[in-house]
Order: C-alpha cells, then structure tokens, then sequence
C-alpha cells in the first residue's frame, strides 16, 4: 500500500513520481501546475498476476523509452476506469475512459494517460507470453477504448474487479489458478472486439495477394524487386510469401517474371513504342540481363521479342500468352 500518510506536503510530489516510477510497469507522472498532488496506490501479485488499484488527483502519466529499456520484463495491460474520466493514447489509437471503460495497452511500447481530475483506476498486468492473444490483437487493441458495462463484457469486468478486490485472500490459491481465471475473463471481456479484430485480420489475409501483385505491378521497374523486398514491404517473412503463392499455381520469382515480359511483349505491339529498341523495352520492364530476357520470352510465348515486332502488331501462328 502506498499513500502520503507522514509524507510532508513540500516532498509529496517527488514522492509520488518516484513511487511511479518504481512500480511493476513504472510511468512518469506530472501533476497540474499549482495543484497539490494526492493519492494512495495499492499494488500486489497473485499467482503470476500483478494487480494495481490506483485513486489519485489530477496528472499525467507517461510511459517513456528510458522506463521501457530497463524493464526486465513485458506485460499486458488491462486498464479499467471505475471512477473519474482518463484520456488514453498507444500506437496511434487515442481514447477517453469513463467509468465501466476498459482498455489495453502494451508496457514494451510507449503510452500515456491523461486525467484531468481525480480519478480511479485498477490495472490488470499479465505476462505478455502468457496471455492468449495474438500479436495481431494485441496491436489492434492497444489503446482503444472497450465498453464493458453490459453483456458478457460487464460480466467479465465484474468478476475482474471482484477477483482484484479479493486478491489478497487468494494468495494461497494453487499456484496460477488466479491467473488462468484472469486470463479467460480477460478473453470474454474483449470478445466484441476481438471479434471486429480477427475479421479485420481475415480481410486482410483474403486481399492480401491482390496487394502483392499491385504493388509487384506498380515496382516492376524496378531491377531489384525480389521476394526479400516484397516480404519486408508487407511485414512477413520470405516463407510466408511463398506459402501465399502456392495457392496461385505459381512461385513469386516467377509472377514478377511474367509480369515483366507480359509488359515488353504489350510494348512490342503498340505502335507508340515502335522506335523504341527491344533493349530498352526489357530493361524497363525491370530485366537486368538482355540474353536472359531473350531466353525468357521465347519459352513463355514460343517466339522471339524480335520475331513479335516484325510480325506488325498480328498474332503470330504459335504465340501463346497466359493470363497475368
């Protein structure tokens, strides 16, 4: 329990930033210039669960790079508003809190929380390997507010804040009982917006292949475009994006390949780009190697880049192309 009690009104405020500072998932804390700062802090940990009841004044509190590098240890956190009002921002998500609110944040990213007047607020610290959320969810989460007033969610939070209240008499629980409890509580809590974010994740997974081949289409040009680009460009690893393509009957070295002599043999019968040299044409179309495109072109349509101008534009007998 930490609070003010024997702490002298001039020594409160550097009292409490450094008991903030210090805490499981240590901020910075301001308070409002020419307000007194006030508060009390009870913190304690149940069976691998941290949990927090903070009551203070007015302030701000910042979770900065210096406090983020000497953690030895990252969390989830399940910050619950139960009385005033909290503005709260993490990766680009901002959001107010009103008492029932519920949010998430992250300890290994930076955060911060804003409260213009006296307020209260439980937090909920679960080891981040231990909870079973994806990364994808915990990314959509942070920082966004979650209602937890009704429905399963107001029963998730109730049996949250009963378990917290309680926490101290659970101390001789078999060890994780508590929390594994906190844990599927904690799932049921977010289900709405889980939900809104696994189908936003399946969305992306089913357009994700058309956002590759954009973006291939937009970059064929260029002569460095490979597979290591594409999975950096996209987040994932090299492995996963062939997994995507195995799907497509098709590797992704060859689709950019494809694309790129799709591109030429259009060039070769547009007359705008008669005086251009078939040189040119390949190595605009990102080819690097002039033998290797020739070789090329004649395996993919049965004749010669060459043998494709002369023939003015008509379809040679013999000249197969595939759909991109």
């Amino acid at each position: 329990m930490l609070s003010f009690d024997g702490i002298a009104a001039g020594d409160r405020g550097e009292f409490w930033r450094d008991a903030c500072a210090q805490t499981f998932v240590g901020v910075d804390s301001q308070g409002r210039a020419g307000e007194a700062v006030g508060g009390r802090v009870r913190a304690y940990e149940v069976s691998g669960l941290a949990v927090g009841d903070i009551a203070a004044t007015a302030q701000s509190m910042t979770r900065t790079r210096r406090l983020i590098d000497r953690a030895d240890a990252e969390y989830l956190l399940l910050a619950m508003q139960t009385a005033g009002s909290g503005r709260i921002a993490q990766a680009g998500h901002r959001s107010l809190l009103k008492p029932g609110d519920c949010t998430i944040l992250e300890s290994h990213r930076g955060f911060e929380l804003d409260f213009p007047s006296s307020f209260n607020l439980w937090v909920f610290a679960f080891p981040t390997h231990l909870v079973r959320l994806s990364e994808h969810d915990r990314h959509y989460l942070a920082g966004r507010r979650v209602n937890a007033l009704t429905g399963l969610a107001g029963v998730a939070r109730r049996a949250l804040l009963d378990l917290a209240e309680n926490g101290q008499d659970l101390r001789r629980a078999p060890a994780g009982s508590a929390l594994t409890l906190a844990n599927d509580l904690l799932v049921a809590l977010l289900n709405a917006p889980l939900a809104e974010s696994r189908e936003l994740a399946r969305a992306l997974r089913r357009t994700l292949p058309l956002r590759i081949k954009d973006y291939i289409d937009q970059r064929l040009t260029d002569p460095t475009l490979d597979p290591a680009q594409l999975a950096a460009a996209f987040g994932m690893s090299i492995r996963y994006l062939h997994r995507l393509f195995e799907s497509e009957s098709e590797t992704v070295t060859g689709y950019i390949r494809d694309r790129r002599l799709d591109r030429v043999r259009q060039r070769l019968t547009d007359p705008r780009f008669a005086a251009h040299p078939i040189s040119a044409l390949a190595f605009d179309a990102g080819f690097g190697d002039l033998s290797g495109f020739n070789r090329a072109f004649k395996a993919r349509y049965g004749i010669s880049p060459r043998q494709l101008r002369a023939s003015d534009g008509a379809t040679p007998p013999g000249l197969h192309t595939a759909e991109p």
